[in-house]
């Protein structure tokens, strides 16, 4: 599963210079079976990063510069769910006072953009969403075959923008398990602007 768009949008970021979530409340969720409840997953922190996210499993941590981008420096940390789902949470974090503040429309819809280029998918819905109580832009994008379906989730918090992601079989953007994913991370770096999720109006 292509994950390089990841490197366009931390490229499309640093060179720039909102209502509330989500925008997929009208989409069909993916429920358990009756009878059925899913595991707790671990609640991953990294205080260093200043988040907080629950993950199904330990995840793999990396991190490298972004070409031609110094010094602005990409931290991932992904796991997999099975053999076709993966969360990812990535941060972009820039030197002290470098971050676009606060982050354009115009700038999450590129960021978008050239995730799903990259990940050969389509963008089928997009638009303003808060998200950890921080109004940031989130996205779904399917490969156009209706086997990978993607859940993008951009927060924006000081010198840092989170991207989390996470991509799976179809309807995988409205699941639970990509909800829980979404919903469990936290900035621990300073205060939320807002709290709650509510849903908002997607833009074409």
């Amino acid at each position: 599963m292509p994950m390089r768009s990841l490197l366009v949008a931390a490229a499309l970021i640093a060179a720039s210079a909102t209502t509330p979530t989500s925008v997929f409340a009208q989409e069909a969720e993916t429920k358990p079976q009756a009878g059925q409840e899913a595991p707790p997953w671990p609640q991953f922190k990294s205080p260093e990063r200043g988040f907080e996210i629950a993950f199904p499993s330990t995840p793999k941590a990396t991190s490298a510069a972004v070409a031609g981008q110094n010094p602005l420096i990409r931290y991932s940390f992904e796991a997999y769910q099975g053999d076709d789902t993966v969360y990812r949470l990535v941060v972009l974090e820039y030197p002290a006072g470098k971050a676009p503040k606060p982050p354009q429309e115009a700038l999450y819809v590129k960021m978008v953009s050239a995730y799903a280029k990259d990940s050969e998918s389509k963008v089928r819905k997009r638009g303003p969403a808060t998200i950890a109580g921080r109004q940031g832009f989130e996205a779904i994008t399917d490969d156009g075959k209706g086997k990978v379906n993607h859940l993008v989730s951009i927060v924006p918090a000081g010198d840092r923008i989170y991207m989390l992601v996470s991509a799976g079989p179809r309807g995988h953007a409205t699941s639970d398990d990509a909800e829980r994913f979404r919903n469990s991370f936290r900035v621990t770096d300073g205060e939320p602007q807002t709290t709650g999720s509510t849903p908002a109006t997607p833009s074409p």
